[in-house]
């Protein structure tokens, strides 16, 4: 899955998802960038190459601190892939701390 939701979290809760894959090709797989569109969100892409007909992970931590309501945060992944380009998306809808 190229998405995953986290559904109702409190405002300052940390959340990680992991994404799995594997590489369908007749080479290594090099993942050269992950980088997502808020400071928020960091991914944790692995930073050996993935052998063909192996399984590799993305994980993907969100920080809810000074977050409200609905959040959708897009993960781009730089690989030698085609496309180059992978996105992958988390949303979390963060609930107000009761003070």
């Amino acid at each position: 899955d190229k998405s995953h939701d986290f559904g109702t979290i409190t405002e300052g809760e940390k959340v990680e998802h992991t994404f799995k894959f594997t590489n369908t090709g007749d080479a290594d797989l090099v993942i050269s960038s992950a980088t997502a569109s808020c400071g928020c969100t960091i991914p944790s892409p692995p930073k050996e190459p993935i052998a063909p007909g192996e399984d590799g992970v993305i994980k993907v931590e969100f920080n809810s601190a000074g977050k409200s309501d609905m959040q959708t945060k897009d993960i781009t992944i730089l690989a030698n892939t085609n496309p180059v380009k992978t996105t992958l998306q988390i949303k979390v809808y963060v609930e107000k701390k009761d003070n």
